[in-house]
């Protein structure tokens, strides 16, 4: 008998726990250590910051959906590893210490944002995380829009999530300007690069600046935050920029609590260093994938941190765990890049394709966004459940009240 426990609900965890608990023998056991309760898909966060996000069908708990497919839910947060005794130290709810014994450990807790230790950044912005980040930032947009004056928002980095925060946020303002009680959101969108999606191909940051531009968000390019106060961003040239609400969207890194933990080898991100394997380079059984680990390719280059790179590498390494526990070597993960999606706004979204060749857009590809995540749905609950669930939605949409 062995026991594979999983640390993180997120994307990839609640992916490798699902297939695992589906497909390891009865006599073995997989579980997931998570401190939420329900799952939310992390690329859909600016939605719930932003109000619209159905969290009556596109969340998931943990508790019921893991006795639904053959794991185990286990409310807490991970400490630290004693690697020697093979046991998770974690934090239990009510903030109790417990530890938890595993032959196997998979590591998939994600990435935060990096402030770039930033002056007042970390105490005076909010972040987009967790969900509960994302749940309180809109406890907070939601009294703004509710002020019924003109109001400002200040968003830091312009790569997927903070483009796509900006985008929703105008959409939401500008869904809301018929009614004279709501505010009117004046949002900046503020980027240290020379364009937006610095990270993607420059034909997408050219479509998204253009359509960014239409929803009417000031876009400031070469633009570098100094200094954060409680209303205000100051600029390294000393440019002010009042708001009543300030986001950080700016870079990842994995949280600090991670590096080295253990005595596991980790880089300048705090990210755990594996082999192809997925395997850490000093644990054998200890295993990280996501944006939480350094993951080499044979060509020497890094694993990206998409959602489609977690997904694939969850996919790998629950097939290559299930025939490693019947004697079977594990297998090199291999990440072909599928391309890029970003949405902008509730029927509009830009994507990647044929290595970045082709650029696409529209409300179609809106749809292939969305897609995304019922394929995730799909792997974490099946075929007829992620049918079912988009009939309930269309009928949803049907039917509510406008």
């Amino acid at each position: 008998m062995s026991r594979i426990v999983i640390v993180g609900g997120g994307a990839a965890g609640l992916e490798i726990a699902s297939m695992l608990g589906r497909s390891v023998n009865s006599q073995d056991e997989v579980i997931l250590v998570e401190g939420e309760t329900h799952h939310y898909w992390k690329p859909r966060f600016h939605e719930i910051a932003a109000g619209t996000f159905d969290s009556d069908l596109d969340t998931i708990c943990y508790f019921s959906h893991g006795a639904n497919n053959g794991y185990m839910h286990y409310q807490a947060w991970m400490t630290d590893v004693n690697r020697a005794a093979k046991q998770l130290v974690v934090r239990k709810p009510n903030g109790e210490t417990d530890t938890l014994a595993y032959d196997y450990l998979i590591i998939a807790i994600g990435a935060i944002s990096n402030d770039f230790a930033t002056q007042g950044a970390k105490e005076h912005c909010l972040f987009l995380d967790t969900p509960e980040q994302a749940r309180d930032s809109w406890h907070q947009i939601s009294s703004l829009l509710r002020s019924g004056l003109s109001r400002t928002i200040n968003i830091v980095g312009a790569g997927a999530t903070g483009l796509e925060l900006a985008a929703e946020l105008a959409k939401v303002s500008e869904e809301l300007s018929r009614n004279p009680y709501a505010a009117k959101l004046n949002i900046n969108l503020i980027e240290a690069a020379d364009r937006v999606l610095p990270n993607g191909p420059v034909k997408m940051s050219e479509q998204a600046l253009l359509r960014l531009e239409k929803y009417q968000v000031n876009v400031m390019l070469n633009t570098r935050i100094a200094s954060v106060e409680a209303d205000r961003m100051t600029t390294s040239d000393g440019q002010v920029l009042n708001a009543d609400v300030q986001f950080w969207a700016a870079g990842i890194k994995a949280p600090d609590w991670l590096k080295e933990i253990g005595g596991l080898q980790s880089n300048s991100l705090n990210q755990l260093v594996v082999e192809q394997t997925l395997a850490t380079t000093f644990d054998s059984s200890i295993f990280a994938l996501g944006d939480c680990a350094a993951i080499p390719q044979a060509d020497g280059s890094q694993v990206p941190p998409k959602a489609q790179a977690a997904n694939r590498a969850a996919v790998h390494l629950a097939k290559n765990l299930v025939a490693h526990l019947k004697g079977k070597p594990l297998k090199p993960f291999v990440y072909n890049d599928g391309g890029m999606v970003v949405a902008i706004g509730h029927n509009f979204a830009i994507s990647t394709m044929m290595n970045d060749r082709l650029i696409l857009k529209g409300r179609l590809v809106r749809r292939l966004y969305d897609t995304i995540f019922r394929l995730h749905q799909k792997t974490v609950s099946g075929y007829l459940a992620m049918s079912r669930l988009i009939i309930f939605k269309r009928l949803k949409c049907l039917f509510k009240p406008v």
